[in-house]
């Protein structure tokens, strides 16, 4: 009758594929036991099945480290036979060292799958010497798209703690992403974007007076114009061809005149010419995000990523770019003070996101105020509940 061993959450164990060596290099050994999983059967994402080929792609990753020494499953298995045993877990620090001795292994590393509303890597490493857990590790996906990922993340920390002996504290961008749709990610950016574009006011003006003493032009602006902002920025053209563009200096009322200015020659404008801010594409910043209930600085970082490159692919807005930016934006910090908007503006930042994420994983609730960096002010209030990140 075969001995089992109790695995104490380090059931599904993952092999790797060395061959069972003398220490002639002094590398530390690894030994796996067989997979495991706990009510995968019926889930659509990752079946009982799917546990070997995780372990023969951990086996290789965790191989080509070439940081531990790996017994082989082959070797193992024969080991294990002989001694009338079957490494389905560890129950005790007892344990631990029996069946490390037998191997002659420094750790025992094993992975427990759950399969419930998400699936669930439970990762244990054992110091055979001392019997106890050198560490463990928890990675949630929401389906199985995201197990390669995971078996990644796990054989870099392990090739990590080989190196170092030490322990990665905190969930990297790895484990984050793992419980993120990514379609999450493009959808609340699309949001975002429309948002965005559909509260960017659209309307004429022409004009009136053109003041190089001042650096002042006078427009007068069409219906339509009353939620317009300093800082918003109109195409000028005349007969049809472009002049160049100038910016709000203030907020327009109605139909009467408002002030604007250039960044580039005053001279080039004159009387009659027509400005419009229907092709214009604000270039957005973001600034600080606060994860108000998770605190996770990785999921901010990643959004801010993600949302960089939604407004590179967007029509209608650009994003922010250039180390100059990134700098002024890194010394904001959390307070968003008038001065380094007047620096962004300077920059060519036309608007900057802040706001916060709040909720639980998967039903996150994001509140962002768009600033105009002219004045500061709030343009546009972004609210959307239920959001998968």
């Amino acid at each position: 009758m075969m001995k089992k061993i109790g695995l104490l959450g380090l059931t599904l164990a993952i092999g790797l594929s060395f061959a069972f060596q003398a220490r002639a290099d002094d590398k530390k050994v690894i030994a796996i036991g067989e997979a495991k999983t706990i009510n995968c059967g019926g889930n659509r994402y990752f079946r009982d099945q799917r546990a070997a080929a995780v372990a023969s792609n951990l086996r290789s990753r965790i191989a080509a480290t070439r940081v531990f020494t790996v017994v082989s499953r082959t070797v193992m298995g024969k080991i294990l036979q002989e001694h009338k045993m079957v490494m389905v877990g560890l129950a005790d620090s007892a344990t631990v060292k029996e069946l490390g001795q037998l191997l002659q292994a420094d750790y025992l590393l094993g992975l427990e799958v759950t399969c419930m509303d998400t699936i669930t890597f439970n990762v244990n490493l054992w110091d055979v010497e001392t019997g106890a857990t050198s560490f463990t590790k928890v990675y949630e996906m929401k389906d199985g798209k995201k197990v390669s990922r995971a078996v990644k993340d796990i054989a870099k920390v392990i090739k990590d703690f080989g190196k170092s002996g030490r322990w990665p504290g905190g969930p990297g961008k790895s484990e984050t992403m793992m419980m993120i749709d990514s379609k999450a990610f493009h959808d609340s950016a699309e949001y975002i974007i429309r948002q965005i574009r559909h509260q960017v006011p659209k309307f004429q003006a022409k004009v009136e007076e053109v003041n190089a003493y001042s650096d002042t032009i006078t427009l007068k602006v069409s219906y339509g114009a009353r939620k317009a902002w300093p800082g918003l920025k109109l195409k000028v053209e005349r007969d049809g061809e472009e002049i160049g563009w100038m910016y709000l200096k203030e907020k327009p009322k109605g139909k009467r005149s408002v002030k604007a200015g250039t960044t580039g020659e005053i001279s080039a404008f004159e009387e009659g010419d027509v400005a419009s801010c229907v092709d214009w594409e604000p270039v957005i910043a973001i600034g600080h995000i606060d994860d108000e209930d998770l605190d996770n600085e990785d999921l901010v970082d990643m959004f801010r990523e993600e949302m960089n490159k939604e407004f590179e692919q967007a029509d209608g807005v650009a994003p922010a770019e250039g180390k100059k930016i990134d700098r002024i934006l890194q010394r904001m910090g959390t307070k968003t003070k008038k001065k380094d908007l007047a620096k962004l503006h300077k920059a060519g930042v036309d608007l900057l996101i802040v706001g916060r994420f709040s909720g639980e994983t998967g039903k996150r609730r994001v509140d962002f105020d768009v600033l105009n960096t002219v004045d500061g002010k709030r343009v546009i209030k972004i609210k959307r509940d239920g959001i998968g990140l």
